[in-house]
């Protein structure tokens, strides 16, 4: 299935998530896609809305957004099999999702894609326990960008005997590329496949980044505000010089690449 398509030569680009998503779909009554904005995820599930039997919804539409907020019963209610968009905009939608799928659990039923916070919302944990398996959409691996929909031979390698391994990687027909090039455009769809200079994509990466500091800024509790405030300063800093930023999670603190 077509799953991304490249502005500059429509070839498709396949999504790895593609096969466990369609094989949860047919497991669970509700399957739940997080991610980083940005990653595909609604590209991915609306590939999936072209089936006839299947209504796509988004919360980006505000006319949605008010009916999930007024009548959230109604909007889950509208098709048998619904996908809906950016639901962590409205979570009291998911207690309609449950009550429906405790009336009628029907394999499928639902398909939800929500940003990579959206496990920590208490409220859609408590409300989907036990209904819904949750699916991580990661941003592109080399391969996918490839167009091969995959992420590497670790698999065929590990089902294979070690005297075949290198066998195994000398028949691999993969074209060669910097790893720094490959490091700097990223996997994220719009940088990695439409865009073709490095400033186009350091534009577009600058601009990202911002949103992403901000939204932490205002959504952060406040007990931690004071480090991270900090962290994102020397962040916002670094981005500013023009370097590759690195933040070591176990130690909360920022490293500096030197790009050249």
């Amino acid at each position: 299935m077509i799953i991304i398509h490249d502005m500059n030569n429509s070839e498709p680009q396949p999504r790895l998530l593609q096969g466990p998503l369609t094989h949860a779909l047919s497991v669970m009554p509700v399957v739940v896609v997080t991610g980083a904005r940005q990653a595909g995820k609604t590209t991915l599930v609306r590939e999936l809305a072209r089936d006839p039997a299947r209504l796509y919804l988004t919360l980006d539409d505000l006319d949605v957004l008010e009916q999930a907020e007024r009548a959230p019963g109604d909007l889950v209610g509208r098709s048998d099999r619904v996908t809906i968009d950016e639901v962590q905009r409205a979570p009291q939608l998911l207690h309609s999702v449950k009550l429906a799928v405790d009336k009628k659990r029907t394999r499928g039923r639902f398909l939800l894609t929500g940003s990579a916070n959206l496990l920590l919302m208490r409220r859609i944990a408590e409300s989907l326990a036990g209904r819904a398996t949750y699916l991580t959409l990661w941003p592109l691996t080399r391969r996918e960008r490839l167009g091969m929909g995959s992420a590497g031979i670790w698999s065929d390698l590990l089902g294979a005997r070690p005297q075949d391994w290198l066998d195994l990687v000398q028949a691999q027909r993969v074209k060669r590329e910097d790893w720094r090039e490959a490091a700097l455009r990223g996997g994220y769809p719009t940088p990695a496949i439409e865009l073709d200079t490095p400033e186009d994509r350091s534009t577009w990466f600058m601009g990202y980044t911002r949103v992403i500091i901000f939204r932490l800024r205002n959504q952060t509790h406040s007990s931690v505000r004071p480090r991270l405030f900090e962290i994102l300063s020397e962040c916002e800093t670094a981005l500013n010089a023009g370097a590759v930023v690195v933040v070591k999670e176990t130690r909360y603190r920022v490293r500096r690449l030197p790009i050249q």
